[in-house]
């Protein structure tokens, strides 16, 4: 029997059957890697993404309160000008230029058409020679009604078509109602009044200056400056 001759110690059939694997697994292996890229190639891409801002939270603060601020008072003594007189009792103080005196109560004074308590009665001259005299006067009275705009409103009712000015003032921050006046003594003396109507608590005050008209108004700017140092006494 003839010897079978061997490579790489097998024989030619076992060398042919080991071949034939070699390539089923190569052809498996090409078939295998075939499958992946086709199967990748079919896939769907993905739509790009689109970054969308998320809001940002932005911090709101409320809106502050500002509360109105009242003017400021003067202090009281920078009221008063210099070399003027002051004329106080337990309920009040005011001061007046120099020349005024104590006096009675007169016609020439309209007042608020009823009787209000009179607590001071002053009479002075704008000259030393003048023929006229200039009253003050301070009176209160308590306060009827619901509001002392509807108080006031009734008795300058009383009074008719000589109240020539009404208006709301400050004085040195006290809250008044001014009041102007127009009349007439006797047949041929023409007056003017300046009243203020101040509210203390349910008490009314008043306090009025009357003078002949044309030394009312020479007499105006003081007049007003004496109502500014008009103050009730504190208890």
């Amino acid at each position: 029997m003839a010897a079978k001759k061997k490579y790489f110690g097998m024989t030619v059939t076992q060398l042919g059957i080991l071949g034939g694997l070699a390539g089923l697994i190569f052809l498996l292996f090409c078939i295998f890697g075939w499958l992946i890229i086709s199967r990748g190639r079919r896939a769907p891409q993905a739509a790009p993404s689109t970054l969308i801002p998320l809001p940002t939270a932005t911090l709101m603060l409320p809106p502050t309160s500002t509360a109105t601020v009242g003017p400021t008072p003067i202090p009281y003594e920078t009221l008063i000008p210099e070399g003027w007189v002051q004329f106080s009792s337990s309920l009040f103080e005011i001061w007046l230029p120099p020349g005024y005196k104590p006096a009675s109560a007169d016609n020439l004074v309209t007042g608020l058409g009823n009787t209000p308590v009179v607590a001071l009665m002053l009479r002075g001259k704008y000259t030393p020679k003048s023929p006229n005299d200039i009253y003050v006067t301070i009176a209160y009275e308590p306060m009827t009604g619901e509001s002392f705009d509807q108080f006031l409103s009734e008795r300058l009712t009383q009074l008719g078509p000589i109240v020539s000015d009404r208006s709301h003032v400050d004085l040195n921050t006290i809250p008044a109602v001014r009041l102007m006046f127009t009349g007439r003594k006797g047949n041929n003396t023409d007056i003017n009044e300046l009243t203020y109507a101040i509210l203390d608590g349910t008490t009314v005050w008043y306090v009025q200056y009357t003078a002949e008209l044309t030394e009312f108004y020479n007499s105006l700017t003081n007049f007003e400056a004496s109502a500014k140092t008009f103050r009730m006494a504190k208890p």
